[in-house]
Formats: C-alpha cells, sequence, structure tokens
C-alpha cells in the first residue's frame, strides 16, 4: 500500500468510528437510552485500536519491518490489558 492510500486508510477509519461513535451518542441522548450511548462509548474507545490495526497492515504490507514491530508491540500491549480487563471484571 503506498504512503498515501496508507494514510488514507487510516483517515476512513477514524471518519468512521467518529461518526459512528457521534450517531450512537446523540441516538441514545435524543431516545433516553443508555445501550446506544454504551455502544457510542465502546465505539469511541475501539477507533484508536482499529487505526493501529489499519496502521499495523500497512506497515507490513509496506515491508516496513521496525514500524511494524512496534506496531505490533503495542497492539500486544493493549490485547493482553483488555484481557487482563476482561478477568478482572468477570471476577476471577
Amino acid at each position: 500500500m503506498p504512503e498515501r492510500g496508507l494514510e488514507r486508510a487510516v483517515e476512513v477509519v477514524l471518519g468512521i468510528g467518529l461518526l459512528a461513535s457521534g450517531l450512537l451518542l446523540t441516538g441514545g441522548l435524543a431516545l433516553g437510552r443508555f445501550a446506544p450511548q454504551r455502544w457510542g462509548i465502546i465505539a469511541l474507545m475501539a477507533t484508536p485500536a482499529m487505526r493501529l490495526v489499519v496502521l499495523t497492515v500497512g506497515l507490513l504490507r509496506e515491508r516496513d519491518w521496525i514500524f511494524a514491530a512496534v506496531s505490533l508491540w503495542i497492539l500486544g500491549v493493549l490485547g493482553s490489558s483488555l484481557w487482563v480487563a476482561l478477568r478482572i471484571a468477570a471476577g476471577r
């Protein structure tokens, strides 16, 4: 993926995440329901992680091994922290 293509892909992911989050949050507020608001917050929190996934795939496709390795490391840290948080929430 050329550099401009990767930048565009990251922009699209960020835009979609922001749009989805905004619609869910606004809809939840307008309807007076908590579930859409919760999903809006989750979408907002997941957007940077999805950006990192797209960036990592792009770096791997460009064979930029050093930055791809750093991105994979960060994904590992995020994944392990999510795993720990879910285990704590489950009461284990």
